[in-house]
């Protein structure tokens, strides 16, 4: 902040106190001191329980309930909306349309979404469920999974664990940005052992795994690990992708 300070200083700029947020995560988001902030930033900011960082709602536990209460809200208003029209608009329209307007709301930022409750991933489903049976005009208590299937679409847990390999892939492959690259490495033996070849990622000790257990590092590692060996040992992404929704749809 003090670095942040300066350069506004010289470029003559002026914090917008009313756009600046605190947001302390962990177990004791009370414990503020505002101490260290540079007076040339103005008056110290109060800490909020929740702030919206590229359209994400953020909370100091990192819950993600308040994200998930927002795309739930905003997913089936839309829904009620395209079910005024939906009548008159044929099935790969609708697909299109649902595809553009709620289930990209569902996919976006999801991998954070990773190591959630079942309770919240349910909610998301629930979404997903509701868009299947308008755009396929089916009845509300029908079962669903079959349909999904028609639509080739993977459940929404699925759906986070693809984001979340895709992502572990590219860094493992030095194929996505350098801070997370540098998250993930593979796992080299001290000696040489059969496991050396499997293309397994090294899995960081973490002490409590409330704390550290939903980090990209640790998540990404451990979920990786579990692939089987010849999704391991895909090297081209595109391919990676592919076989990896495949299997996903055979678990």
């Amino acid at each position: 902040m003090k670095d942040v300070a300066e350069w506004m200083k010289n470029s003559r700029l002026k914090l917008n106190s009313d756009k600046t947020e605190v947001l302390i995560l962990g177990p004791s988001p009370s414990a503020w001191d505002d101490s260290w902030w540079p007076p040339a930033l103005g008056t110290a900011p109060k800490p909020t329980d929740h702030a919206r960082n590229l359209g994400f709602i953020l909370d100091s536990s990192l819950s993600m309930t308040r994200q998930v209460n927002a795309v739930s809200s905003s997913c089936f208003h839309t829904l009620r909306m395209l079910r005024k029209i939906f009548r008159w608009i044929p099935i790969e329209t609708r697909k299109k349309v649902t595809q553009a307007l709620v289930t990209s709301r569902l996919d976006y930022g999801n991998t954070l979404y990773a190591g959630t409750t079942a309770k919240l991933q349910k909610r998301l489903q629930q979404i997903q469920n509701a868009s299947a049976r308008l755009i396929l005009d089916i009845p509300r208590l029908s079962h669903i999974s079959s349909h999904l299937r028609n639509l080739h679409w993977l459940p929404v847990n699925k759906r986070i664990t693809f984001r979340l390999l895709t992502h572990a892939h590219k860094s493992l492959h030095n194929l996505g940005p350098k801070y997370l690259n540098d998250r993930l490495t593979f796992h080299t033996p001290a000696r040489q052992l059969r496991s050396a070849n499997l293309a397994l990622a090294a899995i960081p000790r973490i002490r409590r795994a409330n704390a550290r257990g939903r980090s990209f590092s640790y998540l990404a590692a451990k979920t990786w690990d579990s692939l089987p060996i010849h999704l391991r040992r895909t090297q081209d992404h595109l391919a990676f992708r592919r076989q990896l929704k495949t299997w996903l749809f055979e678990q």
